[in-house]
């Protein structure tokens, strides 16, 4: 993971809303997921939450809103910044602060019961090392007996289509409408692809496009579970979108 990590997501973070048809409700309806699987797991809001790759506060408010006690952070200190405002205008009371989950500890100085990193995070990691490395730091932030949660996209099936581009989504109505599409490009020998995340928004008589830039790392469950074992987490299932209604697969894992 690179500073073009970081800017990617600086960049983003005053449009990332527009990737939903409706921000909000996704916001809510997140949540509501994610605490169905949280109990399900043996946990309940009483818990404490941190959601180490908070974004713009997504997860974080959403669960939240669910009654949990969250902190967020995240390595984008302008999607920091938004997740703060989006926190207030939902009413919820958050913390956040910047960090780093390759080093989270030297941010974090208490434990988690439940530990969420969603919404494709953890393949930014395109190196075994660095991946090793935020799970290390994610563990020993978690308590003992402590749940993580995470999310990637389903590259076990990605990885036998290689996608190059995905299907736009036109939302909002009249001069308000927008829409979002991304084009994928892959490496020829690695599991890496670039993204060009575009967003068009109407503007008058005219279009305004907007183009940011990324990388990933197209980890499969089987990978992801390997690395997972390595550092100790046991009880790891994985919970597919028909199942919780999510919209990536999630992981579940425990601190033993």
């Amino acid at each position: 993971m690179s500073k073009k990590t970081q800017q990617f997501y600086d960049k983003l973070s005053g449009d990332y809303h527009l990737i939903f048809a409706d921000w909000k409700k996704s916001v809510q309806r997140q949540g509501v997921i994610l605490d169905k699987l949280i109990r399900k797991q043996g946990f309940d809001p009483t818990t404490k939450l941190l959601d180490c790759s908070c974004g713009i506060g997504t997860q974080a408010i959403g669960l939240a809103l669910q009654g949990y006690d969250v902190q967020g952070t995240d390595l984008s200190p302008k999607s920091i910044a938004r997740a703060k405002k989006e926190a207030k205008n939902f009413g919820v009371k958050i913390k956040f602060q910047p960090a780093d989950f390759r080093k989270l500890t030297q941010v974090i100085k208490e434990q988690f019961e439940i530990i969420v990193t969603c919404d494709n995070s953890l393949p930014h990691l395109l190196t075994d090392k660095d991946l090793a490395l935020a799970i290390k730091n994610i563990y020993k932030v978690m308590a003992p007996n402590g749940l993580l949660i995470a999310s990637i996209r389903d590259y076990d099936t990605l990885l036998k289509e290689k996608p190059t581009v995905t299907q736009p989504h036109i939302n909002g109505k009249g001069e308000s409408r927008y829409f979002s599409f991304q084009e994928w490009i892959w490496d020829t020998k690695k599991p890496i692809y670039s993204l060009n995340h575009f967003i068009v928004k109407k503007q008058k008589n005219n279009w305004k496009t907007e183009c940011r830039n990324a990388t990933y790392r197209a980890i499969k469950r089987a990978e992801l579970t390997e690395f997972l074992k390595a550092e100790g987490l046991s009880s790891i299932t994985w919970h597919m979108p028909k199942e919780t209604g999510y919209y990536q697969p999630i992981v579940t894992a425990k601190k033993r």
